[in-house]
């Protein structure tokens, strides 16, 4: 029984190592699996039904029990919500623990012993089937701390968008030529303009969701300066690959010429077909609603431009059908997605362009 306390750490908690060291006098291999699963008597049945205990003859050492804090609770919230197991025919302690809308689960075993380690693997894929959460589009939204740049993940929902229903024709083989740029290592430019409310920022967001494996970085306007920096290119060299997003760009690409304040086009040239482009593969994706003769004209130099395109109202026979789609008469006039997906709200300001972020 002494042995067993040197199981314990000094706040009481049980060392699932040590407790596997201290009966099979072996170093554990660990799989732990964490996933989102609400605290409920049946959330943790439904585990136990996919784990399929009796294989392995894993029966319970220890249980501790989830208390409802209601004066009268009912039937179903007082059950035990963690378990420690071990199996008697094999080299083996699971721990199963149901807390703060989490299931956790902890698969201790010997690394030689490859059937165990087959059936774990089988057994947390089950339960990733059963009770995981569809991944969910991300992107990165990259911010400065202690003089240092990070990121910080974002979570949306996903969107899809109809291609052929929500744009004019014209943007189908643009639409081709973005995604099949994103999928190869090559450095460059994408400039997306037009009037708001034509859908440009709904494409981008539906690019998360179709390039997943790619790592997206929107620069919010109050770092765009920050490309400037020296320390900015250290943050580059650490994220290789990935897709920067500049909405309302208009100052950092407006004609050098033109512009008032020290301008970032140099930055950008270097990034997309400078002598980092080709070990950096950094790509670019700017929005903006400026006229396109006040670009600058290097950032439109064949070979560093992936993609250009100027989103209009959808013209009146897409607009119609989307209208119909819909369940509104056609109005036989061009109109923006925004005008039509929001037909029947109010109008306050036609000359709002809209809150600061995603639009458009």
């Amino acid at each position: 029984m002494n042995d067993l306390k040197k199981c314990y750490d000094p706040y009481g908690d049980l060392e699932l190592e040590l407790f596997f060291i201290h009966h099979y006098n072996l170093i554990p291999s660990r799989l732990s699996l964490e996933i989102p699963l609400e605290v409920n008597k049946e959330g943790r049945d439904g585990v136990f039904k996919e784990l399929n205990l009796e294989k392995y003859q894993l029966e319970t050492i220890r249980k501790i029990w989830h208390i409802s804090k209601e004066k009268n609770p009912k039937n179903n919230e007082d059950f035990p919500a963690h378990f420690l197991m071990q199996s008697k025919s094999n080299n083996l302690i699971m721990a199963i623990s149901l807390a703060n809308d989490f299931l956790a689960i902890h698969f201790l075993y010997d690394k030689e012993d490859k059937t165990i380690e087959d059936w774990i693997l089988s057994t947390t894929q089950n339960i990733r089937n059963v009770f995981g959460k569809t991944a969910t589009p991300t992107f990165k939204v990259l911010a400065k701390g202690m003089g240092d740049f990070h990121t910080k993940e974002i979570k949306i929902n996903p969107i899809e968008v109809d291609i052929d229903k929500l744009y004019n024709d014209d943007f189908k083989e643009i639409n081709d030529i973005i995604e099949n740029s994103l999928e190869i290592d090559q450095s460059g430019l994408i400039l997306l303009h037009g009037i708001p409310g034509t859908g440009k920022t709904s494409y981008i967001k539906s690019l998360f969701g179709k390039h997943d494996n790619k790592s997206f970085i929107y620069i919010p306007n109050d770092f765009v300066n920050e490309l400037l920096q020296p320390e900015f290119i250290s943050f580059l060299l650490a994220n290789k690959n990935s897709i920067l997003l500049i909405e309302d760009a208009e100052k950092i690409i407006i004609n050098r010429d033109l512009a008032n304040t020290n301008s970032v086009v140099s930055t950008i040239l270097q990034l997309t077909d400078g002598l980092f482009s080709d070990y950096l593969n950094i790509k670019i994706i700017c929005t903006f609603n400026t006229n396109i003769n006040k670009i600058d004209k290097a950032l439109l130099r064949k070979g560093r431009m992936l993609a250009f395109y100027e989103f209009n109202a959808l013209k009146k026979e897409k607009s119609n059908k989307l209208l119909e789609s819909l369940g509104h008469a056609p109005e036989n006039k061009e109109m923006t997605l925004a005008q039509i997906f929001n037909f029947e709200k109010k109008s306050f300001n036609q000359n709002s362009k809209g809150s600061i972020g995603f639009k458009g």
